[in-house]
């Protein structure tokens, strides 16, 4: 017989800033008005607020809610973002000496090459040879270009600062994300979902009503309200306030594998008409870490991610504005102690916990959003009835932590294998980085092969990232693929050639992206916020 649960009434978010708001607009369009969903957002409580780069995961989720880019882009000052541009990971800046630098883009997940010769139980999965291995080939045979510069036309249209857009076209030329201010994201999205019913309390959280269990049943704020409901979402950032604080759940700190706790954050002002915009983030190593600049329509956010051990914070914020010059004169610097690492349980009860409460990793690879975004699929994807069956948390816990393992060791590989040891940080990076038994595993892999597409069909960063990243860093195997001796190179070999052809026609066709950026907002009734 066909029995189904009683299903949630409501949900309460605690919370509001980033996190909060793209939680309750995914679970307001999941769900539409079957479900009651509430969001006490605190007037008084800062947002962290450098969560402006995304991945192109994003742009699924805006889309998802209804959003052109039009709708939104302008109202929160976006630009675009198609690469991370890795500045002086690869060697030591010295005076008078050019910056070194590698990319990191986001794929056109286009199909893999060769499949009849790949392994038949993984053909379902459409996977195949990947073209970094064609790309070793001929880098041994002395092409010695990054992958990425080969194997897409998003460098080469980096540097150009070419849109990824033509004017009038609803298509992507190629694969893009957005740099945001994150807290007129928060905005935008509460004001859009206050317009479908979603309720907000703007009051601050003092305590949370436990029943028999050990649910909570509800919370109460500083004016005395009390506010009842079945699920309650965390979104209080690294206090934790409900995860943490009421049930007690540990956290599992990250930093004897990832240094950097603190940050440093500042706008800096630009002339776009001039300089035009990058679409593309900055990631530069510093003194105790590494420095961002991501690059908004009408300024730059920048910051510096540091290691406090190695670095006070007033120095640190000395370095950044020498860094940026007069561009940072009079801006405020926004200071932030990282929490590094993850809840053992992110679902814990009848509370889940979403954002930097829940999990964070540094934003080297701009994955902060991206997190929040997994946490929302899956919440909704294992979404419980009012019976809380325990295996709904099992099953969720198991898969956000796969993930935030797997992020971990990609972001620990950047250090582990950046080719600096010239400042006590760096030196300490080489002599003292916890590698996770995972990551171990990997790289003694890469010291013989390139990834394979297997390894990587249901994360973030796939074989392609990956490679990207050894490319760049120099850590390159010193033979190819044993199977393309059978299959021969023929067919990635032409691939590599329509790439080229492709790039050429793009940075000839693209218009700038600041012209293009700049047109969108004039095709919008919503003007740019200037904060």
């Amino acid at each position: 017989m066909l029995t189904t649960g009683t299903k949630l009434k409501s949900i309460v978010i605690v919370g509001g800033g980033t996190a909060g708001w793209l939680t309750a607009a995914h679970l307001n369009k999941a769900l539409g008005d079957k479900v009651k969903i509430t969001v006490i957002e605190s007037k008084t409580i800062g947002r962290i607020g450098v969560g402006e780069a995304t991945v192109s995961s994003f742009r699924i989720s805006m889309q998802f809610l209804g959003f052109k880019d039009e709708d939104w882009m302008p109202r929160c000052n976006a630009t675009y973002k198609t690469a991370i541009k890795f500045i002086n990971w690869n060697s030591e800046p010295k005076a008078g000496k050019p910056d070194e630098y590698f990319y990191h883009p986001f794929f056109d997940w286009t199909e893999n090459l060769a499949k009849p010769f790949a392994n038949p139980y993984f053909r379902g999965r459409g996977e195949g040879i990947s073209i970094t291995h064609y790309w070793l080939k001929q880098y041994l045979e002395g092409n010695t270009e990054h992958f990425a510069k080969v194997a897409f036309p998003t460098p080469t249209l980096c540097e150009l600062q070419r849109s990824p857009r033509m004017k009038g076209s609803p298509d992507y030329e190629y694969n893009t994300a957005y740099h945001v201010d994150a807290q007129l994201v928060a905005d935008f999205l509460r004001d859009t979902v206050l317009e479908k019913g979603v309720e907000v309390v703007y009051d601050d959280v003092e305590a949370a009503i436990q029943d028999d269990r050990g649910y909570i049943a509800s919370v109460k704020t500083k004016s005395g309200k009390e506010v009842k409901g079945e699920f309650f979402i965390d979104c209080t950032g690294f206090r934790g306030l409900l995860i943490n604080q009421v049930l007690k759940v540990p956290f599992i700190s990250e930093n004897s594998s990832l240094l950097c706790d603190s940050a440093v954050a500042m706008p800096a002002k630009t002339n776009p008409e001039k300089d035009g915009i990058n679409p593309y983030t900055i990631a530069r190593t510093a003194t105790s870490g590494w420095m961002w600049v991501i690059p908004l329509f009408h300024r730059d956010g920048c910051g510096y991610v540091y290691s406090k051990g190695f670095q006070g914070k007033d120095d640190a914020e000395k370095e950044l504005r020498g860094y940026l010059g007069p561009r940072s004169d009079d801006s405020p610097a926004n200071h932030i102690n990282m929490r590094v690492g993850r809840n053992d349980r992110l679902w814990e009860k009848n509370v889940v916990a979403i954002g930097l409460s829940g999990c964070f990793i540094e934003p080297l690879e701009s994955t902060t959003i991206f997190l929040i975004e997994y946490a929302i699929a899956n919440f909704l994807s294992l979404l419980p009835d009012a019976d809380f069956s325990p295996v709904r948390a099992q099953k969720f816990n198991r898969v956000m932590t796969d993930m935030f393992n797997e992020i971990r060791d990609f972001i620990i590989m950047h250090y582990y294998l950046a080719n600096r040891v010239d400042t006590p940080f760096w030196k300490e990076v080489k002599k003292s980085t916890l590698l996770p038994d995972t990551l171990k595993e990997k790289l003694a892999f890469f010291e013989e092969s390139l990834p394979l597409l297997d390894e990587f069909s249901n994360l973030v960063f796939k074989e392609r990232s990956y490679t990207c990243i050894l490319s760049g860093l120099n850590r390159i195997p010193k033979k190819t693929l044993p199977i393309l001796e059978f299959v021969g190179t023929k067919e990635g070999y032409e691939k590599i050639e329509e790439i080229k052809r492709n790039t050429a026609r793009l940075a000839e066709k693209l218009p700038g992206h600041y012209e293009y950026v700049k047109w969108l907002y004039e095709q919008s009734p919503h003007k740019a916020p200037r904060t």
